[in-house]
């Protein structure tokens, strides 16, 4: 019988959870011509909401770009070109005969691959007219095509190591005056979000409607999971469902995770002490690796034991000197700097570590 629990990857279609009010949100916004800035913690479900949305619009070429795996301005470059000529063209020749008086600068050369999958190759080029060509192909293909479009750049705070603000004000300057293409500029890294939309200095100030993702309602959460076991001939108890949202602090893609496993383990009946056991057992050992490569590059020792201290404390008082001294930290001023440093890496956001699991790893791996 198959898992009904998926994690790891975005999800869409029955095995996405609610979001209703996101959605028609981002679609009414989206379609009126309403830029978009949708920012959460990571692993909230920002980019299986992207793809749901993506999968409901009708009439409407969506492109999605995930500027994580881009590693140059080219490959951005690239990497916009072709998802739109695969999202808008079916047929060769007629990619042949339009986009050439479509792009002039990038010289862009066509090849299919064994699949009959067609790609455009560009020309190498970093060059600012080049990089602009690029950026003002959606607008012109969809004019060219009396098509909405929607392109939306998940992780977009990558942009930081891409080109920082020249890239930011050579976009800022070219997408503002796109009709035709709404933008969704997606990020999972608050301080860094905050900076380039929040900051009087940014060329992207105040440059889109600003949407944060929450955590799913609670009850939707326990009884997603309470169905998802009752679908495959299982049974879990709703104190234990209550219990895994409550660690998860609502987090679809732990609950998901911890679920999974606690799925494969249960024979009929999932309880509470099955779930904590499948939890230090199995879930928290299999994210040791990562957690450790994690831990070893935080160099700072205050940043460590202030991890450790937030691991152990339930809205903890961090200024206060009942805090300091119980985890032999320095002064107050030391710990601004360390919780400034752990919110700009996005392990910590609101006097909180932000994964629950590695909260749950911190708390058992370290003596206080």
């Amino acid at each position: 019988m198959e898992n009904p629990f998926v994690f790891g990857k975005a999800v869409t279609g029955k095995d996405f959870i609610d979001r209703e009010r996101e959605l028609e949100e981002l679609r009414s916004s989206l379609l009126s011509g309403q830029n978009v800035l949708l920012f959460s913690p990571r692993k909230m479900g920002k980019t299986s909401l992207i793809l749901e949305l993506f999968r409901r619009m009708k009439g409407v070429t969506c492109i999605y770009i995930d500027m994580w795996r881009i590693t140059s301005i080219h490959a951005l470059s690239r990497e916009l070109v072709n998802s739109v000529i695969r999202s808008t063209y079916r047929s060769v020749e007629r990619i042949l005969a339009e986009i050439g008086d479509t792009l002039k600068a990038i010289r862009p050369r066509l090849s299919i691959d064994a699949d009959g999958r067609v790609s455009v190759d560009l020309e190498r080029s970093e060059s600012d007219i080049s990089i602009a060509e690029a950026l003002d192909f959606p607008e012109r293909i969809a004019t060219r095509k009396k098509r909405r479009m929607i392109v939306a750049f998940d992780e977009f705070q990558e942009i930081e190591s891409l080109g920082g603000i020249k890239l930011e004000k050579l976009m800022r300057s070219i997408i503002q005056h796109h009709k035709k293409v709404s933008y969704i500029f997606a990020g999972s890294r608050y301080s860094l979000i905050k900076t380039i939309f929040g900051r009087k200095d940014r060329p992207f100030y105040m440059f889109a409607k600003q949407i944060k993702l929450k955590p799913i309602d609670r009850d939707v959460l326990i009884d997603f999971i309470i169905r998802r076991f009752e679908e495959t001939g299982k049974r879990i108890s709703r104190s234990t469902a209550e219990w895994i949202v409550d660690l998860c602090r609502g987090i679809p893609h732990n609950i998901q995770h911890l679920c999974h496993e606690l799925w494969y383990e249960t024979r009929e009946d999932a309880d509470l002490d099955l779930a904590k056991d499948v939890l230090y057992r199995k879930v928290i050992p299999s994210l040791d690796d990562g957690f450790q490569m994690i831990w070893n590059r935080i160099g700072s020792r205050e940043q460590r034991k202030l991890l450790i201290a937030l691991a152990n404390e339930t809205n903890p008082k961090v200024y206060s000197k009942e805090f300091i001294e119980r985890y032999d930290l320095k002064t107050p001023s030391h710990v601004e700097k360390a919780l400034k440093t752990l919110e700009e890496s996005g392990l910590v956001e609101g006097n909180n570590i932000q994964d629950p699991f590695f909260e749950e790893w911190i708390r058992t791996r370290f003596v206080v």
